[in-house]
């Protein structure tokens, strides 16, 4: 769980930083920068339903 967690965080991140790329680089000339953000969302709600259903399936447990 792990190690899927920190994969989906790292494309969050590989995603903002390629719309960042893009938007510097084609000056609003395409729509590649909205493409990498709509990735950027679709990995971030993904990324925070699989840990809801963790926390619901008791994969990941809570230190309270």
């Amino acid at each position: 769980m792990k190690f899927i967690v920190i994969a989906l965080v790292i494309l969050i991140i590989a995603s903002l930083a390629s719309a960042l790329y893009y938007l510097i680089k084609d000056r609003g000339g395409s729509t590649r920068t909205v493409r990498a953000l709509t990735w950027r969302v679709a990995l971030s709600i993904t990324l925070f339903l699989l840990l809801m259903l963790g926390f619901h399936f008791g994969i990941i447990n809570s230190r309270l």
